[in-house]
């Protein structure tokens, strides 16, 4: 009798564990998958290989990227933050094959005022993030942020024009640059 009841037990306890595969013991539907459906997943053949991504054509240029970032420099030159001066952009950079030593003079004072200028706006930019950043919006958090890493790259591009104009006047006079007025 305890070999009958061992048995009966087993079975009932493998009806009652395939039981639990479905929603229901009166309804068919399986709550999850089944052995028989992850055995038919197995056997069916891998998937084919993804092709490889053509190459890119349309890839932005050094002069879109320049282009692009001083435009969006000018349109956000109008919307500063309260409290913080944007600074006015340097102008022309004169050519440095033809220009006179008091004109790269001008613009080296200019690009250097520039800078200041920026690094004064990106102090100003980070104190207004710093003071209010509980009460930010994610909105505009990334426009302040946005404004800040403009103000940087202008400042690069402004400064590397002006260096690639220098370089051409030091090497139209032999290597020596503008002297320092007092």
């Amino acid at each position: 009798m305890s070999v009958l009841s061992s048995r009966t037990l087993v079975a009932a306890a493998l009806l009652f564990s395939a039981g639990t595969a479905y929603a229901a013991p009166d309804k068919s539907e399986p709550v999850g998958p089944t052995m028989g459906d992850i055995v038919r997943q197995a056997s069916q053949p891998a998937p084919k290989a993804a092709a490889p991504l053509p190459a890119a054509t349309n890839l932005p240029t050094m002069g879109d990227i320049v282009k692009q970032t001083e435009a969006q420099a000018k349109a956000a030159q109008h919307k500063a933050p309260e409290g913080c001066t944007r600074p006015k952009l340097p102008g022309d950079v004169p050519d440095g094959t033809k220009a006179n030593e008091e004109e790269i003079r001008q613009a080296q004072l200019r690009v250097k005022a520039y800078v200041s200028e920026s690094e004064e706006f990106n102090r100003c930019l980070d104190a207004l993030v710093q003071a209010n950043y509980s009460r930010l919006t994610v909105h505009e958090y990334l426009s302040l942020t946005a404004q800040h890493d403009l103000t940087i790259s202008a400042m690069q591009l402004f400064a590397e024009r002006f260096n690639v104009q220098l370089r051409a006047f030091k090497a139209r006079n032999n290597g020596t640059a503008p002297a320092a007025k007092p």
